[in-house]
């Protein structure tokens, strides 16, 4: 009997945990715990790892740079070239579209907290459609965080605790690319503009260009 009583509380536990894990139509995957390295800050010891609004895709590769001054109601720095993980696609959910994914952690904290528990990794995706884009340095703004086959888009969310989960944009990116296997760009992104905003400032993008993700087995499911 104390068996069969144990295998339901642990089906109990996981159920409660995965609809924990679901906010606002994101889905968000806990790491950690209230356990932490000696010397880690105590009121920061949870972080969380999110996964943003495209479908799942396999894994991002480091094929350029990513960089941007990063700034929020608690850091001011330089993003983190740790753990770059950069995505830069056409056709990626819609013809002649370009998606831009990027996985890395907005700072490191470590010196601070050697788990870097108050500010996790964080995601940050943006999708242009064909008739939004250009490659001629043209300022192109994104005004909204939901992605749409007509207008540009723009997502953003870091763990941390407490994690953030962007629903609002203000930004503009310009871009530049010569034959469309490559392209280069600058970007000011602004998420949830007020006292708790997300900026990237002097923002800088080189990448090469995947022109068909499809063939790669990295279609939208």
């Amino acid at each position: 009997m104390g068996r069969w009583w144990s295998v339901v509380i642990i089906i109990a536990l996981m159920v409660v945990g995965l609809l924990n894990g679901c906010e606002l139509g994101w889905d968000f995957l806990k790491e950690g715990g209230s356990g932490g390295s000696a010397g880690a800050q105590t009121d920061c010891q949870n972080s969380r790892v999110a996964t943003g609004q495209f479908p799942p895709s396999g894994n991002f590769f480091a094929s350029g740079t990513f960089t941007a001054d990063y700034s929020s109601s608690k850091f001011t720095r330089s993003t983190s070239p740790k753990a770059l993980g950069l995505r830069v696609s056409r056709n990626r959910l819609w013809l002649n579209d370009l998606s831009i994914e990027v996985s890395f952690f907005p700072v490191d904290d470590t010196d601070q907290d050697p788990r870097n528990g108050c500010l996790g990794r964080a995601i940050l995706e943006i999708n242009i459609p064909e008739e939004k884009l250009f490659f001629d340095n043209t300022a192109m703004e994104i005004k909204s965080t939901r992605i749409s086959q007509t207008e540009a888009s723009a997502f953003y969310a870091e763990g941390g605790d407490p994690g953030f989960t962007s629903s609002a944009v203000q930004a503009t990116i310009r871009l530049q690319s010569t034959d469309g296997s490559t392209v280069d760009g600058s970007f000011e992104l602004t998420f949830n503009p007020g006292v708790d905003r997300r900026t990237f400032t002097n923002g800088k993008i080189d990448a090469d260009v995947d022109q068909n993700p499809a063939a790669e087995g990295l279609q939208p499911s």
